[in-house]
This record gives C-alpha cells, structure tokens and sequence, in this order.
C-alpha cells in the first residue's frame, strides 16, 4: 500500500533528507526545495499502518530534523510542529501551510501548559479534593542512631489491619529477641470496642512539627487519646546523650544491601558489637488516656501491647510472663515492657474499666527496643513521664531553633518545612557529635541522586554541619580509584556526590573544606574522565559519543542516560568553580572536561529529538520526543514501543518516559537553559502524555519539572505541581512521605527532600546567576493583613531574611530584603514577585523596576538591603 505524503514550511527553499525506520520504502530520500517552493511531496510504500509496535517512522533531516508515524498523517489532523514552522498531511491535501495553520487555531484549544496558567491557582483544598489520601506509618526516634521504632495506629495503611502496632527496628529492618528465635518483632495493641462501621481516628504531631505521635479516637462515648515519643532509657535526653550509631552499622541494616570495599567490611564487623549492643537502650512511651465525655457512667476497653506471635511455632518461643506491671521472658527473665494504669503497676493484657462522666484511666507502656534486665525494669517503670516528654519537646525544639525561622500564611506548608526537617535529621545516622552521617532515603541507604534534595535543604534552612556530615559519608566511602556508589548497582552517584561537596563550600565560602578534600574531588573527576573515554568512539556521534553509561534505577538498562551524564556535568562544572579557590589549574582542567562532556551530551540530545517521534497536544500542534538516553534501541517515548519493547513498571506504563530526553535534569544542571526548545518539547510532553495536573505517575518527584515552570513563570503550572503531588503522596496528618502512590517504602526523605526544595524554591532561588525571590507563592499568601517571613536562610550569596506584607485593603504590599554575605559578592541585581490577590496590576512602585506580565519588582544595584513597595 502507498501512502502520499506532503511537508509544507513556512519558509521556501529547504534542503534535506528523509530516512525511514522499520517497514517500508520513500519514493525520495535526499531534496532541494527551489526558492519559492515551500512543499515536499513523496510517497511510502510498505509502510506498517496499523495499530501496535513497529509502525513505521519517517525521520525528516533539515535544520530542525524531526520524526513522526506513517499512520499519524491525516488529512483532518495535520501534523503540526508550532516551534519549527512545519506541517506534515496527506498529498491529497492541497491546503497550504498559512490555511493549515489557521484552521488549526480556530479550533481555539489550549496546551495544558497553558490551561494551567488560566486557571485559578491550585490550593491544596482543591487538590486534596481530587487526589488520593494516603497515610503512612510514622517513625520514631532520636536521630543519629538506628535504633528506632514504627507505629501505625490500625487502618493507617490499609483497612484489613487489625491493630495499633510499634515495631521495634534497626533503621528498616525489624529486630529479633534471642527468646523469639527467627521472629520478627511486632507489638498489637488495641484502645477502644473495635473495628465498626466509622472510622474516626486522628492524628497530629506534637506542636504539629515535632516527632511525638498523638492519636485520637471516640468511641462509645470513651475519647482515647494516645501520645508516643522516644527517649533514652536513664540519661535525659540531650544532643550530647546521644551517642548514634556508625554509618557502616547503618548501612548494613538498610533495606538494601550497599557496596562495601573489604576494608570497609572489615570495619563494619570489627564494630557491629559496640555499636548495636549498648549499655542504654532506646525506649518508647505510649500513653493513652481513655476518658469518659458522656453524662453516664461509661466502659473503656484496653488491649495492652503484646508480641505478635500467632505466626511462630510455640515450641520456638520463650514462654512469656505478665506480673507486677512487668511483661518478660521466663526463662531469662529479660522485660520487653512495662505497664502502669493510673500511676500503678498494671497486668492485664485485656481490660476495660467503668469510667464516671469525666473520670479517665492512664496506661503508660513503656518498651525497650531490646528487652533489658529486671533491675533495669524497675527503674524504668518508675520514671517520669512528663518529665520525659518534656525533655524530648525541648530536645526536638532546640533542633529548629537552630535553623532558619520561617512563617508562612499557609500554616500547613509552615509545618510541613519544619517537620520536613525534623524527618530528615532522624533518619540521618552516624555517630554523635561530629562524625559522618548516612542521610538515607527511607527504607534504603544514602543514594547519590536521592539524598541530594535532603543535603540541599538542610543548607538552605542554615544547618550546614549536618549537610556537611551528611556529604561526608560519600566522601569517606567514596573508592580508592574515584567512584562512588552505595545502593545496589546504581551507577549515579559520583556526579552527585562531588556537587554536593563543591555546592557546600558555595553556601560556607569554606576554602578549608575544599582543601580538606581536594584530593577525593580530583579522584573522582578522573574516574569520570576515564568512564567517559570509553565512548569516544566515532560510531557513537549523535548516540552517545563522550559520555557516561550506567544502570542509575531500578531497570536494568545499563546506557548513556542523559541524567546520568547531565548531573554528572553539573558535579564537574561546580567542583571547577570551588576548586578555583584553591588550585586554578586543576579548577581549569576539569572544568574544560566539563564543557566539553555538555557539549557531547547536546549532540546527542539534538540527535534524540530528530530521530523520537512527534506527538499530539492538546491545542491540535505536534511535539517532538526523545529518549531517556541516545542509543537507537528506542526512539522517542519508550511507551511509543518505536521498536516494540515493554514498559509497565512500578504501577506505570510511563513512568520511565518521565525524564524524556534527560528531563529537567538538564535545567537543574545548568546544560540546557530553561528557554531552550528543547525544554519546551520535554515540559509539553510531560504535561500532556506523562502526568496528571503536571504531576508524574508512581513516583512523581523524582521529575524536578517545577524547577523550570519557576524559571518561566510558569507559576500556575508549578502550584498545579505542588499542591496535587504532596496532597497525595504525604500523609495529611503527620506529614510524611511515601515513596510511590501505591503506598511503598515510608518515610521516604527523597520525596519529601524534593517537596521541601520546592518550598524553598518557592520563597527564594540563587543559582546560575539569578536571584529570585517568591518566584512562585500563590497569590493567596498576599491576601489582606497576611505576612510572609523568613530569617536565617541560606544561599550561596549569603544568610538571606525577607518579609512581605500585605495591606491591600489600603492599596499597598510592602517588603523588606537583607542579605549577609559569606564572602561571595551578592549579586548585582535580585528580583521579588509580590502578586496582588485578585491579580491586579501595581500603579506605582518605590524601591526597584516594576515588570507587569511577572508581577516582579527587579532591584539593580542591589547592596545588601532593600526595600519595596507596590501600590495597586
């Protein structure tokens, strides 16, 4: 079957070629358009038309080369490429391009991109509204030491669940009692008559930020109210009594098995004893208060915590006592806990008690993360419990009075950055005060890529000793021949590690920390250099030529992805800049390899682009694609199956098309500028085919798109982005993360880093030259009589504090900059976006140049402080 085909530009005189991939032949390859001809027609023959993998693509070799599908050309839906002034239709149709383009627009439809932006801005009511509600277990702890537990009251995370639990763990892994042989150990509890017909359990944080549970249910006229926090078992809870635990320990006990060298093995065993088996244990408090709110007289039922052992042989387990407040093993006499009931020793496994209207029963449990001795016990049980959490409120208090101070009209993205913080600085093991920390990433290890995000904002919010504590365990595990990589087989880690290292000294000016570990940055730069010279081979120009390959996810798909090599080239090209402080040849050297990889990775994102084909979008154009790395064995969107293939993973048919092309990764390093076409095609694509409300499926921020919307403006694209994910993908109540929207892997501070670089990126962004503050708040934080301030943050320029307020009921926003330099210049020119409620434009501004269309006011010559008013 013959298929005729026409290409009509807007300009004449265009020379090319055309190719063709799978079935099929062209009845031209190679044209020269005279000067006043602006048409090619040809025709396919054999080409596969139907439906399915395989279908035959025409590649069109111009100066903007593109692709597209033999079956996609209609005449009643012309392919039509806006960015490149180019249709494709049937011969048959003998419209020109200007008729074409015209009934096009007729149709009067919108990309989503743009739908955002005319739109009213997202808020979370909304968007909660839409999106999944998903709870997540909640960790508890100390920070620096592993030794943590796990509560989940019952249906937090599915329906069939049948208790309240605490699970005892090291890190992920679930302990085990020598008493208990092969059992992983879990306590079941229950406050309450059971599982009914309504669900009316709450909870919340303990000054809605601070990692101490509370739980609410009413049940039959009994409120339960349940309080769960960790401490330690004798000395008060204090920075200098927590001693934490080695990141080597930490590493074994993750949820997956990490690289180690032999040296680094012989040093985990050498310690593991010392390090797990510790003269003071961790404890948890449970408090539940069961209180009659009735006029009535009114039963309470209590199930106390118990070992869940129904799955375990009984033969294998240790037989189990319940006396005196004192639940323990018989044999060794080893308490696992202690129970009171109002102040008493209390040891009834099931109970209820008759409660007077207003009268309420206390039971207080108390659970060692391993059991103790029967002296220990006895202490134990007798000890404080206010006391206790009043030293665990101060002890997690200091901790955020130590950073920035920030308040926001929006109070639940307020607790969010402070509880945000709060979770990343629990999971970030190693030992206290000052060694190398593992910031891992929920149930995993420490990874390049995905503790990155968490580095990045413990500089912003000013704790730079735990960023650098945290950069340090790369640093310190980091090979002797350069390379770094702790999870699995992942291939990434390198790039990242190195810029987290050259960033840091950005936000300290720190030339001593440079220093300090020049040696590991050049390392590492020349094992990149040598994994690079692997793919100088000419056959690879425009697939690859010069740059990294590598596993860097789940999949097995060992090639030169582009995030791979762009936040490679983001690692060198920021090492160069800091290694120029101290050793100006080496800061040339490796910052001329680094061009020279950016310029590689064009090439072939260029060639990607060209060969990936076009797809629709929703205002009736047409946008090209690209892979997620250069190899011809895909072209353009692996869910396109060019070249058959599969691609349903992780609950998604498109999640790996997510960074299509490299993705923003591209942006975020600084390799291709927010404005280039390139990200146009890449942000239109994710928009239409890869998300929902501009966010990713499975696992959506591992797609760092919103750094461009900001960049562009684009701030109804960025608040569609950031109120749907985190309403869907965060527990509502308590805040924290999961890792997919499936409910997989809990507490994961990648996501939640990533959401709180969004926070960030939202209040103030400093990279690459520019300088701009509240680039994306809604504009619902500058309502009337609302404030927006923060004090103390960090940027690469300086300790950054700003505060807008807002009096539009009188005509005026006010706002006030001040900038601390660390020894870096401040930038000569800063912007600060304060948009008006209802969307108005200002009349007058005092302190800076107004710019309408962006509702900025631009501050040249900027000194250090400012201040600027909009009157509308």
């Amino acid at each position: 079957m013959e298929k005729n085909i026409s290409i009509i530009w807007k300009k004449s005189g265009v020379a090319g070629k055309l190719e063709i991939t799978n079935a099929g032949s062209l009845s031209c390859e190679k044209f020269v358009l005279k000067a006043d001809e602006n048409r090619l027609d040809f025709s396919v023959s054999g080409a596969k038309l139907d439906l399915g993998a395989f279908g035959t693509i025409v590649t069109v070799r111009t100066e903007n080369s593109f692709s597209f599908f033999v079956r996609d050309v209609k005449k009643q839906r012309p392919i039509y490429i806006r960015e490149y002034d180019v249709v494709v239709t049937v011969g048959e149709d003998q419209r020109s391009y200007d008729d074409i383009v015209e009934a096009i627009a007729k149709n009067g439809l919108i990309r989503e991109l743009d739908r955002f932006e005319l739109e009213p801005e997202e808020n979370f009511e909304n968007a909660a509204d839409k999106t999944k509600n998903m709870r997540v277990p909640t960790w508890l702890g100390l920070g620096r030491d592993i030794r943590m537990f796990e509560v989940a009251p019952h249906a937090v995370v599915n329906d069939s669940a049948l208790w309240d639990s605490i699970t005892p763990m090291y890190h992920h892994k679930r302990i085990r009692y020598e008493e208990m042989g092969e059992a992983d150990i879990r306590f079941d509890y229950f406050a309450g008559r059971g599982i009914g017909v309504q669900y009316k359990v709450k909870r919340w944080l303990e000054n809605r930020v601070l990692p101490i549970l509370n739980v609410l249910d009413e049940d039959g006229g009994i409120r339960y109210e349940q309080k769960m926090f960790v401490t330690n078992e004798v000395s008060p809870l204090t920075e200098e009594n927590v001693h934490g635990t080695h990141y080597l320990i930490s590493d074994k006990y993750a949820g997956w098995p990490t690289k180690r060298t032999p040296e680094q093995q012989a040093e985990t065993d050498r310690i593991h004893d010392s390090e797990i088996f510790r003269d003071e244990e961790t404890v948890i408090y449970l408090k539940i208060e069961a209180v009659n709110t009735t006029k009535v007289p009114r039963y309470a039922f209590m199930r106390l915590p118990q070992l869940n052992v129904a799955s375990i042989p009984e033969q294998s387990v240790h037989p189990v006592v319940f006396e005196d407040g004192y639940n323990y093993f018989s044999k060794t006499g080893r308490v696992f806990m202690t129970a009171t009931l109002n102040g008493k020793p209390f040891s009834e496994v099931d109970s209820s008690a008759l409660l007077e209207p207003g009268e309420k029963a206390v039971y207080i449990c108390k659970i060692p993360h391993m059991p103790i001795s029967k002296e220990r016990a006895e202490a134990l049980i007798q000890t404080d419990y206010d006391a206790k959490l009043a030293e665990c409120v101060k002890y997690w208090t200091d901790k955020l009075d130590n950073i920035a101070e920030i308040h926001l009209p929006e109070k639940r993205i307020e607790e969010m950055m402070k509880a945000g913080f709060l979770h990343l600085d629990l999971v970030c093991f190693g030992n206290n005060p000052d060694d190398a920390v593992a910031p891992v990433v929920g149930v995993y290890t420490p990874i390049g890529t995905e503790s990155t995000p968490m580095i990045q904002y413990m500089e912003s919010v000013g704790d730079t000793k735990l960023a650098e504590r945290s950069i340090r365990y790369f640093i310190e595990k980091q090979r002797p021949d350069g390379f770094m990589q702790n999870f699995q087989t992942y291939m990434s880690e390198t790039g990242c590690g190195l810029w987290n290292a050259a960033e840091h000294f950005k936000y300290t000016h720190d030339v001593e920390w440079i220093k300090s570990i020049k040696d590991n940055l050049i390392r590492g730069f020349e094992y990149i250099k040598a994994w690079a010279d692997e793919s100088r081979d000419e056959s690879l120009r425009g697939k690859g030529y010069g740059m990294l390959y590598g596993k860097i996810a789940d999949c097995e798909n060992p090639f030169h992805y582009y995030m791979l090599n762009a936040t490679t080239y983001g690692g060198l090209r920021s090492v160069a800049d800091a290694m120029a402080y101290v050793d100006e040849a080496e800061a040339k050297r490796i910052g001329d390899f680094a061009e020279e990889l950016k310029q590689n990775i064009l090439d072939s994102v260029k060639e990607s682009f060209a060969v990936g084909p076009v797809v629709p979008l929703s205002d009736g154009t047409w946008c090209p694609t690209a892979g997620l790395w250069p190899e011809r064995n895909i072209l353009g969107l692996q869910s396109l199956f060019s070249l058959g293939g599969k691609c349903y993973t992780h609950g998604s048919m498109v999640i790996q098309d997510k960074n299509l092309g490299g993705g923003n990764y591209m942006v975020t390093n600084n390799v291709l500028e927010p404005e280039s076409v390139y990200v146009s095609f890449i942000n239109n694509v994710f928009a239409e085919m890869l998300a929902i409300d501009n966010v990713a499926f499975s696992q959506p921020y591992y797609s760092v798109h919103p750094y461009t919307n900001i960049n562009l403006g684009q701030v109804g694209a960025y608040l569609k982005e950031f109120y749907n994910d985190m309403s869907a993908l965060a527990d509502r109540e308590t805040y924290t993360f999961w890792e997919h929207l499936y409910q997989v892997s809990p507490h994961k501070t990648h996501e939640e880093g990533w959401f709180l670089m969004r926070c960030r990126w939202m209040l103030y962004m400093d990279e690459y030259g520019k300088f701009q503050i509240f680039g994306a708040i809604p504009r619902a934080w500058m309502e009337d009589g609302k404030e927006i301030s923060f004090s103390g943050m960090k940027s690469r320029y300086g300790k950054l504090s700003v505060k807008a307020v807002s009096n539009v009921a009188n005509g005026v926003i006010k706002a006030t900059i001040k900038l601390e330099s660390n020894g870096f210049a401040a930038p000569e020119k800063i912007s600060i976006r304060l948009p008006h409620p209802n969307g108005r434009k200002a009349i007058g501004v005092v302190g800076g140049e107004y710019c309408p269309d962006g509702e900025c006011v631009y501050i040249n010559g900027f000194g250090g402080e400012a201040e600027v008013e909009l009157r509308f």
